[in-house]
């Protein structure tokens, strides 16, 4: 059966010290064990306290209304991945809520 793509990318950077927490808790959610790199969209990175949980998209309406619900939605963007995304936000547990609850997966759903 074929998953429909929604258009939301999702991302992780995480920090050393916190890689074995999120890799622990990602395959508890998904089956799926990961590394920094595999998939790419996951990455380690020695300049984070704990884990940057990324969520990017295009949908307006969805900023929209992320953001009437107290979310922080940055954009329109400029920058990194702004080509391809126009909005993203940060929100670690809005993040989990989506890998934990609706069944996104790292990378592009």
């Amino acid at each position: 059966m074929a998953t429909k793509k929604i258009g939301l990318l999702l991302e992780a950077e995480v920090s050393p010290g916190g890689r074995a927490r999120f890799e622990k808790r990602y395959q508890a959610a998904t089956g799926i064990a990961v590394s920094p790199g595999t998939p790419e969209h996951y990455q380690s990175q020695s300049n984070k306290w704990g884990a940057e949980l990324r969520v990017y998209f295009n949908d307006h309406a969805m900023a929209t209304v992320l953001k009437a619900s107290g979310v922080h939605v940055e954009g329109p963007r400029r920058g990194y991945k702004s080509g391809e995304y126009k909005y993203r936000f940060n929100d670690n547990q809005r993040w989990w809520k989506l890998v934990e609850n609706e069944g996104l997966r790292l990378g592009l759903n």
